[in-house]
């Protein structure tokens, strides 16, 4: 019993030295804000296509999907995937600073686009253009990197090849999904799993194309992707007073319990340098986020102001999140039993934003179809998609076997948590509910 509990004090003074440095990693001088794509002014767009351009005749740009294909097979998967996503984020973000110290990588909350993704300002020609010409190796025609040479793995045009009909992208998440996901899971690696094979992997599949190959970070949709997952990590991780340093599960190729001592794949750092947002390499945060003050140092932290923002850390979206009572109107129509399965938070009255995916506009009622709706069904028809009903949420579908595969992922596990949130479409559909987007 004494070589137990002598065993148990090491293991507590090692966890105990390892969350106080992570902690303790120095606070940014300067905070930069990532603002969701569609809040980028043109000037700033303009800037960040500018410096893009040069990364890539720099031979710059290229070095990430190098960096995400050596290191697959390790950070997919398992709970390294969100800080390893998040270091090679703010490693391409880093770089772009030194061209222009105001770059910035945006994020593309995608979940707004859920019924009709291909209707995105994000697939317009001014941002990162639409579908490949299928006549020609899939290669897009317009767009951020139309007409670049991608070096790796070897050279070739930027290919996307869209996952729906016609051109189109089949329908992915919706915010209140996100919303569920984000209430509903109390661990991080339930979270990160439910995040990695729901809107994670559409996306993905959304683009096709590289951005379905290892090499995915050629395509800079995988940047306002995943620069959106990590938004959704540090909301979750502001969700709960014990959430901002939780870290566990199991990787990929590994044994023992994932720590936050361990080092990221292809990077010098330890997971524990990669939980705070505003300190150590992590100099951002994100526009719709706040970081909720606790009783912990780690979260009683300054106004820091940003290089291309006036917002402080602390100060939320005043007219979104000053009072979380008014979210979700439509939500509240719904039955006690579908709020406590699906919405926990909220039917206990808990109205910490960060718990809501509410970016752009508040979670809608009940409503008449609206006029909004037909012009998205007669859309759709158009597109080969034949009779939609718009008052409805889609139903997600389970990525496709070659996907699991590649990322070497659990097809059972895959299929559970997909079900999981098609349960909650089912209940939602059930009962009338229709979401404003």
């Amino acid at each position: 019993m004494k070589g137990l509990y002598k065993l148990f004090s090491i293991a507590f003074i090692a966890s105990s030295s390892i969350l106080t440095s992570a902690q303790n990693l120095p606070r940014c001088a300067r905070i930069t804000v990532r603002k969701e794509i569609r809040n980028t002014s043109p000037a700033e767009w303009a800037m960040i296509k500018s410096v893009l351009t040069q990364m890539h005749r720099d031979g710059e740009y290229s070095k990430f999907a190098k960096i995400h294909t050596e290191q697959f097979a390790y950070v997919h998967g398992g709970p390294i995937f969100m800080p390893f996503h998040r270091r090679l984020t703010v490693d391409l973000e880093n770089v772009g600073k030194r061209y222009n110290p105001d770059f910035f990588i945006p994020y593309w909350d995608a979940a707004r686009d859920f019924r009709d993704p291909v209707s995105s300002i994000v697939y317009t020609p001014n941002y990162l253009g639409g579908n490949g010409d299928p006549n020609n190796n899939n290669c897009i025609t317009n767009g951020l990197q139309s007409g670049w040479t991608m070096p790796y793995q070897q050279p070739h045009c930027l290919a996307r090849i869209f996952n729906g009909p016609n051109g189109s992208i089949k329908s992915w998440y919706s915010p209140e999904t996100m919303t569920s996901l984000l209430q509903t899971s109390l661990a991080f690696d339930k979270f990160r799993s439910n995040v990695e094979f729901t809107l994670h992997g559409a996306v993905h599949l959304g683009f096709g194309g590289d951005m379905t190959q290892m090499w995915s970070p050629n395509d800079f949709g995988f940047f306002l992707h995943h620069s959106n997952i990590d938004r959704l990590w540090w909301k979750w991780q502001n969700g709960a007073s014990g959430n901002l340093m939780q870290y566990g599960g199991q990787n990929p190729k590994k044994t023992g319990n994932a720590q936050l001592s361990d080092i990221i794949d292809g990077y010098p750092e330890k997971i524990g340098d990669m939980m705070r947002l505003g300190y150590g390499n992590l100099c951002y945060t994100y526009d719709d986020s706040t970081a909720v003050r606790s009783t912990t140092s780690s979260q009683q932290d300054s106004s820091v102001v940003s290089s291309n923002s006036t917002r402080a850390l602390n100060t939320a979206n005043s007219s979104d999140n000053d009072d979380g009572k008014t979210f979700n109107a439509g939500l509240r129509t719904l039955s006690v039993s579908t709020l406590n399965r699906f919405f926990p938070a909220f039917s206990k009255g808990n109205d910490n934003p960060n718990l809501f995916e509410t970016s752009g506009l508040k979670l809608g009622k009940i409503t008449k179809f609206t006029t909004e709706s037909r012009k998205l069904e007669r859309r759709a028809r158009k597109r080969g998609y034949g009779q939609c009903d718009y008052r409805r949420l889609p139903l997600p579908e389970i990525p496709p076997d070659h996907f699991i595969r590649m990322h070497n992922y659990s097809r059972t596990e895959v299929v559970t948590t997909v079900n999981q949130f098609r349960a909650l479409v089912v209940a939602l559909n059930n009962e009338g509910y229709q979401s404003p987007y």
